[in-house]
């Protein structure tokens, strides 16, 4: 785990199946965390239709792949 990282998405709860499909291509992991454990995440999610998500992508993820995939799920999916 030393040569990974992850990233931390809110996306819209219907879009979950969509999400970790797009995301396990590039990922190690991708799971549901808890919204409450940091403040700032609480304050930007609505609990209502959005989930937050941790992506632990895979060592050989390039920068390019994180910021195509942030393109699609920031500016058109979410």
């Amino acid at each position: 785990m030393e040569t990974t990282f992850d990233s931390v998405y809110i996306i819209r709860k219907e879009r979950y199946k969509e999400f970790v499909t797009d995301a396990g291509k590039l990922a190690i992991a991708v799971y549901t965390i808890p919204a409450f454990i940091w403040l700032e995440l609480y304050k930007g999610i609505n609990m209502e239709k959005d989930i937050a998500m941790r992506v632990v992508w895979k060592p050989e993820t390039t920068v390019k792949q994180i910021k195509e995939f942030d393109k699609t799920w920031f500016l058109k999916k979410y």
